[in-house]
């Protein structure tokens, strides 16, 4: 994404997909971070979770106003089922209930 804005040389094509770049590469290495220690981290793993959830049904309503590319549905496939795995599998593997790891309450 950030390759093809600067290659694009419009202002808002930078702005706008590098700074969806940098939040995704930023986004997948807090990830591995939370990995680390997933027991005191697990909040930020479900939270992925309802991000993408929350991506699932936005792409899903845009489907239902306009038309939307095929590669983009496909990657919102494997967003829902990452989601499902991030969030039902932080729940399990901690043994934390989903209420606390929503509230980042780990103890």
């Amino acid at each position: 994404m950030i390759i093809q804005s600067i290659l694009s040389k419009t202002g808002e094509a930078l702005i706008s997909n590098a700074v969806a770049g940098a939040f995704i590469i930023f986004a997948g290495a807090t990830l591995i971070w939370a990995i680390q220690e997933l027991k005191t981290r697990a909040s930020i793993i479900l939270w992925n979770g309802l991000v993408r959830l929350f991506n699932v049904f936005l792409v899903s309503y845009a489907t239902t106003v306009g038309e939307v590319p095929s590669a983009m549905i496909v990657m919102t496939g494997m967003d829902l089922i990452l989601a499902i795995i991030f969030i039902f599998g932080s729940v399990k593997v901690t043994g934390i209930p989903f209420s606390k790891l929503v509230m980042g309450k780990i103890k």
